[in-house]
Formats: structure tokens, sequence, C-alpha cells
């Protein structure tokens, strides 16, 4: 799309010079919905991790059991506060094995098995089930983002999910995740979310199958990738782990590449006509994004995300020198694309975060701009047992449209990236407070106001959260939320759902 992707792929080259770490070796990926990611972002706001972890998610289990060393080491010099450390020692047991081969004391080689299993049920009282959003082929609902792409029914319903991850030999990782379901509104459901087998060349590891990805820097959502959609089926191909960069590009510090294909769902067409528009079926999407973290306190992402092709849309190798170098058709437009950039800033007490993207391109440059923009102070109170997080972000009316894939940017009807849409603003606030034996309540508020342009609905949603280690492996997750809707009238929602959940 722009010359900054020139640069991602001149570093994506000289990149095979790079070897791999010590010690390095294939291990399954912990889940972007999993729990442990707010454990690392606590550790890092806190300043018990010397590397500052990047946007890319999922990390791997080695990524994490290095982390979990870099704070026992800092641990040692600066006591943990006692619900930090039950903290840790939870993670600590999730990537036993990859911490143990990182001392030098283990294989490092979990085998597959059960890693967690989980039975929950929840009652949503609604006047609607989902909303429909009118600029794209997509919908959306109170309670209803970053759960990959799953809604919930209301009046009552039950779930039931699986992870199971490990390694078959040294040099190749499985995952799977699997979801039972049934309310009124969706009636019974199940599905393999994810789904997919890791190995490695080097520094080099290759993913094939179904996995939810996570670009950015975003609490509430992310504007280029989230899982707000259902996990894609895709084609991987990263570095192992972030390694150094060496020779001219060792400023860059700590260096981390993922690139991405896969393919859109096949009924677009469809469905576009039955709205009076045009689209393809299978249009791919393609994905480049570099991590640098040059310094322990600010990491950068740059990232493009490409959506191609498609049934009678194909591109020919004219096509393709045209979008090496980000040029922009007046009609007949074959792909469309969001690219930009993400970063966070780590100071004592503070983080600032940010996602910068601009959608498809004017001349070689992004154009038509999104933002995110965020804060975190992690200590609210000297032993950081309560933190703040504030958060705003905006897109403009042509985001997650085109004038080609008339569906916009959208996937089994959600939205690729934030499910706030096109043409809108959104207000983000949280607080946690922390207990020992990794114990947590939290309180969030969140204003959204779509479809600006065109009066559309302000959605507020305030929730309360929490989560209870009830014995060894063993915790109970619950929320307690209300939300309105209102456009011209006022909807309203409450919704209150428990889990119970075990940890193998």
């Amino acid at each position: 799309m722009n010359k900054s992707c020139l640069l991602l792929l001149s570093l994506f080259a000289g990149a095979f010079s790079f070897s791999a770490p010590a010690r390095a070796q294939v291990s399954a990926n912990v889940p972007v919905d999993s729990h442990y990611y707010d454990s690392i972002d606590k550790l890092s706001g806190m300043g018990y991790l010397d590397s500052l972890p990047n946007g890319a998610r999922p990390y791997s289990r080695q990524q994490m059991a290095r982390w979990v060393l870099e704070a026992e080491r800092k641990a040692a010099e600066k006591p943990l506060p006692a619900y930090l450390a039950d903290d840790l020692a939870a993670l600590k047991q999730l990537v036993a094995p990859e911490a143990a081969a990182l001392q030098g004391e283990g294989k490092g080689q979990d085998s597959f098995r059960l890693r967690k299993l989980t039975f929950g049920t929840g009652y949503l009282h609604s006047d609607r089930f989902t909303y429909r959003d009118r600029r794209t082929a997509s919908e959306w609902a109170p309670f209803g983002e970053k759960r990959n792409g799953h809604k919930i029914g209301r009046n009552g319903g039950l779930g039931a999910e699986l992870e199971a991850s490990g390694n078959l030999g040294s040099e190749v990782a499985l995952g799977i995740q699997g979801r039972a379901a049934w309310d009124k509104d969706n009636e019974g459901t199940a599905s393999l979310e994810e789904a997919y087998v890791k190995t490695r060349t080097g520094a080099w590891a290759w993913e094939l199958g179904r996995e939810a990805l996570v670009w950015g820097q975003g609490a509430s959502g992310n504007l280029l990738l989230g899982n707000n959609m259902k996990p894609l089926t895709l084609i991987q191909a990263h570095l192992n782990e972030p390694i150094q960069a060496g020779g001219f590009f060792r400023f860059l510090g700590q260096v981390d590449f993922h690139a991405f294909y896969g393919r859109l769902d096949g009924d677009r067409a469809a469905d576009a006509a039955g709205w009076g528009r045009q689209d393809y079926n299978h249009p791919g999407l393609l994905g480049l994004r570099l991590d640098v973290t040059p310094a322990r306190w600010f990491t950068l992402g740059l990232s493009r995300v490409s959506l191609l092709g498609g049934d009678g849309n194909g591109l020919d190798s004219h096509d393709w020198g045209k979008w090496s170098y980000g040029h922009n058709a007046d009609h007949k437009d074959k792909w469309d694309d969001i690219a930009g950039l993400d970063f966070r800033f780590r100071l004592p007490g503070v983080q600032f975060y940010g996602e910068m993207y601009g959608e498809d391109q004017a001349h070689g440059l992004p154009s038509d701009w999104g933002y995110r923009g965020g804060v975190y102070f992690p200590q609210l109170t000297k032993d950081g047992s309560w933190d703040l997080l504030l958060e705003t972000a905006y897109t403009n009316q042509d985001w997650y449209t085109h004038g080609t894939y008339q569906d916009g940017w959208t996937y089994s009807g959600d939205i690729l990236g934030d499910a706030m849409g096109s043409d809108a603003r959104k207000y983000y606030a949280r607080v946690n407070h922390y207990f020992p034996g990794a114990d947590r309540l939290g309180l969030y508020y969140q204003r959204t106001e779509r479809e600006r342009g065109m009066d559309g609905p302000v959605v507020q949603e305030a929730g309360l959260t929490g989560r209870k280690k009830l014995k060894e492996n063993l915790y109970l997750n619950g929320t307690v939320g209300y939300a309105a809707v209102k456009q011209g009238s006022k909807d309203h929602a409450l919704f209150a759902g428990a889990e119970a959940e075990w940890e193998f």
C-alpha cells in the first residue's frame, strides 16, 4: 500500500540472516483471550519485565516463560506484592516446562494435553439480540465485542469450552480450542474455534490452521485486526520469538516479524446483492507486520493488511506490481488496505499507547485515518493493587468500507477490527482491584457513538467483572453489566454470567 511496506519487506528479507536464540524451540501459543495476558501487562506495568511485550499476539508459551524468569529475577531485588506473587506463581505453573528448559533443566517439550476446561451460564435480558451496521455487512450487540465472533443469546444459555495444546517432538506443536453452547437465539452450536500446527526452520516458525490474531495495543478493541471476528484459517510465517537485530539494523533492538494469508467467506456476493450492493466471494486477506523494540521503554509496530482478489477479481502480475508500491486505482480497485503503526511507551508509573492507521491510500501513503490512544496507570496505590486505564478511539466514514468490497472489512458478519465500525468514536475506562490469591475485581464503562454522520446509535455499557480462585487450578469468573442503546427511543440490556474454569 505505501512506502513503509517496502521497508517491511526489506527487513523481512534481511532477517533471514538471523540465527535462532539459544534453547529456542517450537512451543504452542497462549490463546489471545487468556487472562494471562492481563498478568503480563500487569508485570510489565509494575516494572518487573526488562523486555517490553510488543503488539503482535498470540505470544508463545516460550515467550511467556522468558517473562516469568525475568520477573523472578527482578523480584529478587524488588519483592513482589502478595497479589502479584500469586499471579506470577500461577503463570509459572502454566509454562513450567518451557521455563525449566530456558534454565537448562529440561527439554521444554510439554506433550499435547488438555490445558483448560470451562463451563458457564449467562442470562441476557435485552430488547434485541443483535443490531445491523448500515455501512458494512456486519452485526453488533452489547457485551458482544472481543468474543471470537460470538453474540450472547437472550433469556439464558449454557456453554462449555476446552483448550488443548502441546508438542509432538521438539519441532512440532499443536493447539486446539473447542466450544459448544446453547441459547434461544443461537440455538445449539458446536465449533472448533482454533486448530493449528506449528513448526520451524531455524529462527522462523510456520503455522497452518485456524487461530485468533490480535495486532495492536488497544484494550477495548483493535482498529486493524482483533478477536471481534471468529478465528480465520491462515498460513503464517513469523519469527519463532523476537530476536536482536544485527549489523546495520542493530539500532532497532528486538525485532519481530509476522506474515499471514487467508481467505474470507464464500457468500459475500449473495449477501451484498441482498442489500443492493456488490462483492466477491473468497477474497484474500494478506497481512505483514514488523515490531521493533529499540529500548526497554518503547515498542513500535508497523502493519499492512490487504483485502484483495476474490472469485472473478484475481490480481495479475501487473496488479501485484502496483500493490507492492501502493498505487491506488481510480476505478475497478482489486484490493483495499489498512496500514500504519501502533506503539507503547513504558515510563515509571504510567504507560502511553496508541494505534494510528490509514484506510485505503493516496499516492502511496495511507489516507482516511483512524486513531486510538490510551494511558495506563498500573499503580494508583503504592503496591499496585489498584490500577486505571483510559482509552479513546476514532474512525471516519470511509473506515471498513470500500467500493469494490461493499460488504466491507467483515468476516462471517463481524468486522475484522474494532466492532465500533466506521464513522464512530469510543470512550473506555477501566479500574481493577487485585487481592492476594490471584483474585480481582474490575469495573469498566464504555460509550460508543456509532455511524455519527447518519445519526446512528449511542451505546453506553458498564460492567463489573470478577475472578476468584476457589482452589488449586479452579477459578470462578463472573460479569454483571448494563447497556443502553439510544437511537430515538432507548433499548436496554442487562447481563449476568458466571463460569467455572479448570486449568490442568
